[in-house]
């Protein structure tokens, strides 16, 4: 999906895109140019994912990625012929991100009364921008590859092009989800199509969630609850 830009990322973790959604969007932009107006069938879509991973998504997450696009503007002028076959035009990220408004700066009229202090120089505000944003390109594009590296070393393989939903999550969640994937790895056939929905469905908070109810447990729940089932089963 050569169309994804850092823009793209940056757009999504701020309207808080879910990774379904992310995924729609990055299949749209192959399918279709940005500005253009497309009838697009979504269960095409859902068939590159079951392609792609094995299995489909439910198809009530397809049609909520969808809406949650519609309702950032992602898309707009959506015309419905049925449920999943729909018109719209994909918003180019250049009007969805448009480039930060500076005040053009203003020329003093008159010399300044203390020496050597002049007008900040507008290049250098400018200079200032590329650069913050440029460490910041940097930054993600360094711990995307942290994230790349450490699914080798466990044994999941993506190219750079097919993980992109993993700018989504942290590296911490990335991290947490390969140990979990390296406790259950036995008998999983397509390491990089289970690992992508255990992020996505966070099943490494979910596990850990139950084990903390697991310790929370106490003994005497644990009596009071053989105690119940016998007497129903004398009941029975």
């Amino acid at each position: 999906m050569n169309n994804w830009t850092r823009k793209h990322n940056k757009f999504s973790v701020q309207n808080r895109l879910t990774p379904t959604a992310r995924e729609l969007w990055q299949w749209l932009l192959d399918e279709m140019p940005e500005g253009s107006n497309e009838i697009i069938d979504l269960r095409d879509f859902n068939k590159w994912v079951k392609r792609t991973r094995g299995f489909p998504h439910d198809r009530k997450t397809v049609k909520s990625a969808a809406q949650q696009l519609l309702d950032k503007g992602v898309l707009t002028q959506a015309k419905s012929y049925t449920a999943y076959v729909w018109k719209w035009r994909l918003e180019p990220i250049r009007v969805l991100m448009p480039p930060p408004f500076r005040k053009p700066q203003k020329k003093l009229t008159f010399q300044s009364e203390i020496p050597n202090l002049y007008a900040s120089n507008p290049q250098s505000v400018t200079d200032e921008y590329i650069t913050t944003t440029t460490d910041l390109e940097d930054a993600e594009s360094g711990e995307f590859e942290q994230k790349l590296q450490a699914c080798r070393k466990a044994g999941i393989y993506y190219y750079p092009k097919d993980a992109q939903f993993m700018h989504g999550f942290s590296l911490q969640e990335v991290l947490k989800a390969i140990i979990y994937f390296l406790f259950n790895r036995d008998g999983v056939r397509h390491p990089e199509g289970w690992f992508k929905v255990c992020l996505e469905d966070n099943w490494a908070g979910k596990e850990q969630e139950r084990h903390q109810l697991r310790v929370l447990w106490s003994t005497e729940g644990l009596f009071e609850a053989i105690r119940y089932c016998n007497q129903k089963m004398g009941m029975a």
